[in-house]
């Protein structure tokens, strides 16, 4: 790797990808806001070449970032400010950026390089005194307790450095690929939200430290992530969430969608773990009526509303489902040729839910379940319509249903207030998966 190089090797390694432009009388002035907030603790490229009037722009994101700010921040000699929540470590050439969670990075030079040479990710080279480079130099030297004319090589994290007596050449390394991979597997985990990414975690006697974020494609099953060994060896269960994708925090969500514990370092994970939902829903049953409560119309358009409710002794609740944790949520749905349509979100089937009858519904009171009126405009749920209950993270990720449906029904036209039953569908829309840490 990197550090067993000399620097016989290092300076004419990087400055095959550097040219002999010393840079302008000047560094670009600093603006807060235009590098943004971090995007996520893994999400996009790790290095990418930007512009800023004459400069180049390597924009650093991911572990290599997160590496570069804490290096600013031990360094000193730097600024420091904070806004809107962020933190920011900045000198003249280079500004980082975290939100504790996640970093990024900008670095202003006049040429900087990716997809160089091995192991290098990217590249920066510039004058001894007055660079990019030069501040990066400084930094990982003074992090290190060391003075940085003192020095002629230096390396922090994904970071090296090495100089001559008028210029200096910095390398980003490629990751690691020492450790232990871990390889996910999954059935019928489906694909987010554009604002949603799943992350993995590994839970040890500390407390849960994350293997990685990521988004799957539509179709895509298998995830691999490089995980440190030390790490892998005090993991004994591993559970994924779901985690916005902007704005993140370092802790887990209370999103949690499967999970299982190592044993012989593979987990078999499940919705039904404790550590998840607590529950395959192959249980779940429940059924409900036609009616329209909230119009005096009910015997002409009965067919335009549907509610979790039993007529019987009450009435009262038509749904057995299993209380959810934190982070999740039941949504009703009716669905017909135009898609699906939201009767609402609940937590408690036993309480009306959260848009009571719905924005389609009429003046008149409804009952204290969940459901909804389709008035204006009408729909006849009775012409080839289906029920659908689901479980929906929460917040959610999407204007659809979630993969996680355990009940559903055709409609059938039976008059107002007849019980119709939904049929448990559980078992062919489950979500599972393998852990395993090879």
């Amino acid at each position: 790797m990197f550090k067993t190089q000399p620097l016989t090797l290092l300076l004419p390694t990087l400055a095959l990808l550097a040219c002999d432009v010393a840079p302008d009388d000047g560094a670009p002035a600093q603006d807060l806001d235009a590098l943004g907030a971090p995007v996520g603790k893994a999400d996009g490229p790790e290095v990418s070449i930007g512009q800023s009037g004459a400069y180049d722009v390597l924009v650093v994101r991911g572990e290599a970032a997160q590496s570069l700010f804490q290096t600013m921040d031990e360094a000193g000699g730097l600024e420091r400010a904070s806004q809107n929540g962020l933190a920011y470590r900045y000198g003249s050439y280079s500004i980082c950026v975290s939100n504790g969670a996640a970093a990024a990075c900008n670095l202003y030079t006049r040429d900087a390089r990716v997809d160089g040479v091995a192991p290098y990710l990217a590249t920066t080279h510039g004058d001894r005194f007055a660079s990019a480079s030069s501040e990066l130099f400084g930094a990982i030297s003074r992090s290190q307790g060391l003075a940085p004319s003192a020095v002629d090589f230096v390396e922090s994290g994904r970071f090296a450095c090495g100089k001559t007596a008028s210029e200096v050449w910095c390398g980003v390394t490629a990751p690691s690929t020492e450790g232990v991979t871990l390889e996910l597997s999954f059935a019928g985990l489906p694909a987010l939200g554009d604002d949603f990414v799943y992350e993995g975690w590994l839970i040890t006697a500390d407390g849960p430290v994350t293997s990685g974020r990521f988004a799957l494609a539509q179709g895509q099953d298998t995830i691999d992530m490089k995980v440190d060994t030390a790490l892998a060896a005090a993991s004994t269960l591993f559970v994924l969430t779901i985690e916005p994708k902007f704005g993140d925090v370092p802790e887990p969500s209370s999103t949690h969608i499967v999970a299982g514990e190592f044993v012989d370092g593979q987990a078999t994970l499940d919705t039904a773990h404790g550590a998840a939902l607590g529950s395959d829903f192959t249980a779940s049953m429940g059924g409900f009526i036609l009616e329209t409560p909230s119009t005096a119309n009910i015997a002409e358009d009965y067919g335009q509303g549907v509610w979790f409710l039993d007529p019987a002794g009450g009435p009262g609740p038509s749904l057995d489902l299993p209380e959810l944790p934190d982070g999740w949520v039941y949504e009703g749905w009716v669905v017909g040729a135009d898609g699906p349509l939201s009767t609402g979100r609940f937590a408690d089937f036993t309480q009306a839910d959260r848009d009571g009858a719905g924005p389609t519904s009429g003046p008149d009171a409804t009952p204290p379940f969940p459901g909804q009126d389709f008035i204006e405009p009408a729909i006849d749920l009775t012409v080839e319509h289906m029920v659908v209950v689901s479980v929906e993270p929460e917040p959610d990720d999407s204007p659809l249903p979630f993969a996680l449906k355990p009940l559903a029904g055709k409609v059938q036209d039976a008059g107002p207030g007849k019980l119709q039953a939904l049929g448990n569908i559980a078992s062919s829309n489950r979500i599972t998966g393998l852990a395993s840490l090879n």
